[in-house]
């Protein structure tokens, strides 16, 4: 496993998005990609406001907050 820059992701560090398969009213900030060999980009996230963990999700489970004018 290799942290390395986003690339040509859709999403980059410091985007902020929900999770599809959590409660919408749980956001997260993208603070890094993690890349494993011929699978998809993982995105570690930290949630916002008053949840103070992180975890990692595939990049395909995230919907950005800032394409459809949320915040």
């Amino acid at each position: 496993m290799t942290v390395k820059p986003e690339g040509q992701l859709k999403f980059s560090a410091g985007d902020l998005v929900t999770v599809k398969n959590m409660p919408h009213t749980e956001k997260f900030c993208i603070i890094a990609f993690k890349y494993h060999e011929q699978e998809e980009p993982i995105a570690v996230l930290k949630a916002l406001f008053n949840n103070t963990f992180i975890i990692e999700k595939p990049v395909s489970e995230l919907n950005s907050l800032l394409i459809k004018g949320i915040l």
